[in-house]
């Protein structure tokens, strides 16, 4: 099982992409962590010998960017309201399963 969390602006190519390349994905909405930016979970089942080929395709989906974000605390005249950060990029996690069953 491969549980990807992508930026939202990437989430559509990575899942069309997924799709054209023949593997199942299950998409759902997050948001969270440092910069509190709107992520998608992509959770998808595969077979040990194509963890590669999914990690290669969400890899290929995805553009890094800089986007100004909020400051997490309030700003301060020594410290800027927003602040620019590199986005688009995934996290992936690469989850053993004992069985899957597709019903």
């Amino acid at each position: 099982m491969v549980l990807a969390v992508v930026h939202e602006h990437d989430a559509v190519r990575a899942v069309e992409t997924l799709a054209a390349r023949g593997f199942g994905v299950t998409k759902l909405a997050s948001e969270g962590g440092f910069l509190q930016q709107r992520n998608v979970v992509l959770l998808i089942a595969v077979d040990d010998l194509e963890v590669d080929a999914v990690v290669a395709t969400v890899r290929s989906a995805g553009r890094s960017r800089h986007e100004s974000v909020p400051e997490p605390s309030p700003p301060t005249e020594a410290a800027p309201a927003a602040v620019e950060v590199e986005v688009g990029r995934a996290t992936l996690f690469v989850l053993g399963l004992d069985r899957v069953e597709r019903l």
